[in-house]
Order: C-alpha cells, then structure tokens, then sequence
C-alpha cells in the first residue's frame, strides 16, 4: 500500500515539475519533450520517496531496538531521567514533553545506525508516542519494586526501608527517627565526615514544598551538610525551585545508592 501510494505520489509530482519546467524552457514546442521527460522524473521521484520512506522504516525500527535496549540494561538512568524531567501539574496530569527529548537526544548521542543518524540529519524528527512512554512507566515500576519497594508500606515501614537502604548502600549509620523529636527529620545517616538528614514521603501524588524546607530546619538542628528528599513519588515544580535554591537534593527511593 505504501509502495503504491508512493508511485502515485511520484506521477503527479513529476507531472506538474516536468509540465513546468519544459514549458518555461520551451514555450512553443515543449509538449514532446515532456512525454520524453515525465517516464524519467516519475522513476527519480518514484525512488526518492521509496527510499526515503524505506529509511525511515529502517530508523524507526533500528533505534525501536536501541530504546528496547536501554530499557533494559541501564533501568537505572533511565528512570532517574524520568523523575527528573516529567513534571505534573495540580490536577495530576503529567507533562513528557522534556523527557521525550532528552530521551532522543541520548539515544541520538549513542547510536550506532547510519539508517538513524540519516533520518535525523536529512528526513526529519523522531518522535516517541505516549504509548511507549506508559510502557516505560511500567518498567520504572517494576523496576521500583523489584528492590524491595512494596505499595502497600505505610509512612512508618517507608521510613524504615529508606534507612536500610542506607546501610546496605555502605553508610556507616542511618536510623529512622519514627517516634523521637525528629524535628521535620525522618532519616539521619552518616559516613565519615558526612551527616545526611532525609525526609521519606510515600505519596501518591508529587512531592510540594513542606518537605524540603522541613529538610532545610533539620539540617540546621542536627548540623548536617547533606539534605535529601526521598519519595516513591516526583515532586512539583516548586518542590524543584526550592529545593535548588536551597541545595537540597529531590531523588526517588532507587537513587539512595548513588548519594
């Protein structure tokens, strides 16, 4: 079908150019020449939009298996990209638009495929459909629970199961101060010469700002130089804002090995 819509497409366009054309160069005596000329510019056109199409079949499909991959063996990076770039609004819609291109653009970065590097270049841009992005959603989940994470936690087993991942994550200590003045503090680690405090949010919905400025008043009553806010969730946009400006770090559960 695509073929023959393409063969179509190459007759008209040939058509009307070489129509054009001969009639501009030869006014009086152009019609031979165009019944001469039209079989030719039909096959060119005809093979510009096979080919064309043809390597963007060949793209789609090569970097397809190249996102597939990197599902798959780097989880990890791409669900950090994921909590760090989609943004939800008040009413819990999601925006992908900034993850989708950061997600191209790592997969352009890295490509191998000649067929790809050539559609980008000369065809057009790629674009990911919200259906592979819910997809990918799931493989974050799974991912999420495959370490240990359950959805049914309460707050008080969230906190717990944060402190624990410090200690497996070579923290010398971490305890979850569930029950103590804990001051806006739910989790305070150490390693050497550093002294973490974290608040752990099990919610359903992004991460506001309480959080980190309870954070931010435990780091000064417990004299630490590391402030994190750990959540199963994302976090606002004004979440973002403060905790930057603040230098308080916003990570999902996952990520407590890489601090």
């Amino acid at each position: 079908m695509k073929k023959f819509l393409s063969f179509i497409l190459s007759l008209v366009f040939s058509f009307l150019i070489s129509l054009l054309v001969f009639a501009l160069l030869l006014p009086e005596d152009y019609l031979g020449f165009w019944f001469l000329a039209f079989p030719a510019t039909t096959y060119f056109s005809y093979r510009f939009l096979i080919k064309n199409g043809m390597v963007k079949e060949r793209a789609i499909k090569q970097l397809e298996g190249e996102l597939n991959d990197l599902m798959f063996e780097e989880t990890s990076l791409v669900a950090t990209a994921y909590r760090s770039t989609v943004s939800t609004n008040s009413f819990g819609k999601k925006n992908y638009s900034r993850f989708k291109k950061e997600l191209i653009e790592h997969l352009l970065d890295n490509t191998e495929s000649e067929d790809v590097m050539r559609y980008a270049r000369e065809i057009g841009d790629f674009e990911i459909p919200d259906e592979t992005i819910y997809k990918i959603e799931q493989v974050i989940n799974d991912y999420s629970k495959s370490e240990g994470f359950d959805d049914e936690m309460d707050p008080y087993e969230y906190e717990h199961f944060c402190a624990n991942k410090f200690l497996k994550n070579n923290w010398d200590e971490a305890e979850a101060t569930t029950g103590s003045s804990d001051q806006g503090v739910d989790v305070i680690a150490k390693r050497g010469d550093d002294v973490l405090v974290a608040q752990c949010k099990k919610y359903q919905k992004p991460v506001g700002n309480s959080a980190v400025q309870e954070v931010v008043a435990g780091m000064g009553y417990y004299g630490a130089n590391i402030g994190v806010v750990i959540s199963n969730s994302g976090y606002t946009n004004s979440a973002k804002k403060l905790a930057e400006a603040n230098n308080i770090k916003l990570i999902h559960h996952s990520e407590i090995k890489n601090l």
